[in-house]
């Protein structure tokens, strides 16, 4: 009948236009990806920084083990490694920032130490790029390179050199394995023209120094406290009672004092020993296990982790060989 066929005629209708309507649906959400993968693609990658300034010592030794020395255009005073570095322009010391010699300099990349995060309002204000390398802990280290060799584009150096740093160290782990596990105390930093050590500062439990010593075969008997180098004093040391003593204590170009001094005399390292061994009569003065680490390397957790490390093995277990 002729309402049967109108029926199945609109029924027909409705569904061509259901389908209709579902490819246009369709395309509308095709078109969407389309345009946004052209936007995509048309972007231009953020540019690798030309211009890097270092404002951390341990932050220029990365760059330069990430290859990037040739971007470099000014470090501080106390950036020392490698030897090279000294030919860059200085820019002063590493603790204060100058914001108007930054702008000046165009810096388009800033790579700034953990004490500088007082900063980085400011430097997000000005939009300066900056990245922070974090010296807590082993793990804080290497994620810092990788956040440098990401912004530099060098994404495949970072993971070469990260894997060479945790070798280094698992390798004294390994040497020192089965061996006594030595009571320390680490020093680093203190007076060093007095003629005996009556109060200095040492590593606490929650640093990189720390995870150091212990891959050293060493056990860190500085108590546990808020700070990350608490100030211990003669009593103090007395009641530690460790068996090795390491006194790590720079470098002489970066020694300063309000008085005038022999540095060479300073820094002699029979002098300096015998100011321990002046003082508290604790078994590591007994025994004379007191070792001197001299130079900057010690007192940065870079590329050169493994050294330090090495250098811990060698004063906790002289008896093995290295």
């Amino acid at each position: 009948s002729s309402s049967g066929y109108f029926a199945g005629a609109c029924k027909g209708s409705l569904s061509f236009y259901k389908g209709v309507f579902i490819l246009r649906k369709l395309a509308r959400r095709l078109l969407i990806v389309l345009v946004a993968a052209s936007v995509l693609l048309a972007a231009p990658l953020r540019a690798c920084p030309k211009r890097i300034v270092s404002m951390s010592p341990v932050g220029t030794e990365i760059l330069y083990a990430l290859g990037q020395e040739d971007r470099v255009v000014g470090v501080t005073d106390f950036c020392d490694y490698p030897p090279e570095v000294r030919k860059k322009p200085k820019i002063g010391g590493f603790a204060e920032i100058s914001l108007e010699k930054v702008i000046a300099m165009k810096v388009d990349l800033l790579v700034l130490s953990d004490i500088h995060l007082r900063y980085k309002d400011d430097l997000d204000k000005l939009k300066i790029p900056c990245v922070f390398i974090m010296q807590d802990t082993l793990a804080s280290m290497y994620r810092s390179i990788f956040d440098v060799g990401r912004v530099c584009g060098a994404e495949k150096r970072a993971a070469v050199l990260v894997a060479k740093m945790k070798a280094d160290v698992d390798a004294v782990r390994a040497k020192v394995e089965g061996l006594p596990r030595r009571r320390v105390v680490l020093s680093v930093s203190r007076e060093l023209a007095e003629p005996k050590v009556h109060v200095f500062y040492a590593a606490g439990r929650r640093t990189f120094y720390n995870e150091l010593l212990e891959a050293a075969g060493g056990v860190n008997v500085v108590p546990p406290s808020h700070a990350e180098y608490p100030r211990i004093s003669s009593e103090g040391l007395m009641v530690m009672d460790p068996e090795v003593i390491i006194d790590i204590v720079g470098e002489p170009e970066f020694y300063h004092s309000m008085e005038n001094t022999d540095v060479d005399r300073i820094f002699n390292k029979k002098n300096l020993r015998e100011q321990w061994m002046r003082g508290p009569g604790v078994s590591a003065v007994g025994m004379g296990r007191v070792v001197i680490l001299d130079g900057t390397v010690y007192l940065r957790p870079g590329p050169r982790v493994g050294r330090i490390a090495l250098s811990f093995a060698k004063a906790l277990h002289p008896e093995a060989r290295w």
